[in-house]
């Protein structure tokens, strides 16, 4: 099979990639709600989940349907800002999580008095934060701004909440070191729970960044990216898709309590699946099920924000 343009396995990469963000995102969400797991810091995580999820609803399907060649339905601009709203509210959600995180391992006395309108500020202002590298997209391709704004934008955008979340876990994890060899404390939930978000945070650049610097050339040096493989732009753009449904996994492994409710979950609709069948034998008898796919003549033509 021909990797350097695009076909049918790269559609099913793409298809398959936006089905499992979208399931693990709603798992997480329904997870995360249930009683046992239920804790203020929690909801900043369903807010990442939410915005995750938004990048199966929507950022996959309109950049699959953007690189049809023919009858475009959605132009650039549309793939562009949803693609980046979704992607920077998940970076500045995470900046927000590590200073929450900062707060409770270095005060954790006045983290315990936070108000829920502390949390509702938290939550809200990463999709706040999100309009600006978007609104200059759209400046851009209204030509109000130059591509040198726009990428000087992007960068701020990019490095400020990556900075500010590298600075929050450096320190969390000096406070940690200082309170061992002090024999104050050891490793309790909240730094089981930093040590997680941090390795999130991580996951988070090495799928980002890629494309982020991909993006940057293309807009500084266009004639650049001719020169790079199909085949590596295609994966670039799934690595930097693939980081919403990364989230669940590293739940899964980290967090016991998480794990442990996403299996009840699985075993209750395991059992309610058996009770349906001994209730109604004849529901469940053969079904045509017809599969639709997209066409394996599709091409990119302008990959990254143009």
């Amino acid at each position: 099979m021909i990797f350097n343009s695009w076909n049918l396995f790269w559609s099913v990469c793409f298809a398959v990639t936006a089905v499992i963000i979208i399931i693990s995102n709603s798992l997480s969400i329904a997870v995360l709600r249930k009683q046992k797991l239920r804790k203020r810091c929690h909801y900043l995580l369903i807010d990442l989940a939410i915005a995750d999820l938004l990048v199966g609803i929507f950022a996959i399907p309109i950049f699959m349907i953007t690189v049809i060649p023919e009858d475009r339905l959605v132009s650039t601009l549309v793939l562009d800002c949803v693609d980046m709203f979704t992607g920077f509210c998940s970076i500045f959600t995470l900046a927000v999580i590590s200073l929450e995180r900062l707060n409770a391992i270095a005060r954790p006395l006045q983290h315990r008095t936070l108000s829920s309108r502390d949390y509702t500020v938290a939550i809200v202002t990463p999709w706040i934060l999100s309009l600006i590298p978007t609104t200059g997209r759209v400046l851009l391709g209204s030509f109000v701004i130059t591509i040198r704004s726009f990428v000087i934008v992007i960068i701020i955008s990019l490095s400020t909440p990556l900075l500010i979340t590298c600075t929050a876990y450096c320190v969390i994890w000096r406070k940690q070191a200082c309170r061992v060899q002090d024999g104050v404390g050891t490793m309790g939930r909240e730094a089981r729970l930093s040590k997680t978000l941090f390795l999130i945070t991580g996951t988070f650049v090495l799928t980002w960044l890629p494309f982020e610097v991909l993006v940057s050339v293309f807009h500084l040096c266009s004639p650049c990216t001719k020169e790079i493989p199909y085949v590596v732009l295609v994966v670039i753009k799934l690595l930097h898709f693939s980081n919403s449904f990364i989230n669940f996994i590293i739940y899964c492994l980290r967090i016991p309590d998480y794990r442990e409710a996403v299996s009840e979950t699985f075993f209750r609709c395991k059992c309610g699946r058996a009770a349906h069948r001994e209730l109604y034998p004849l529901a469940d008898s053969r079904k045509n099920i017809k599969l639709t796919y997209f066409s394996g003549a599709l091409t990119l033509e302008n990959f990254g924000y143009s």
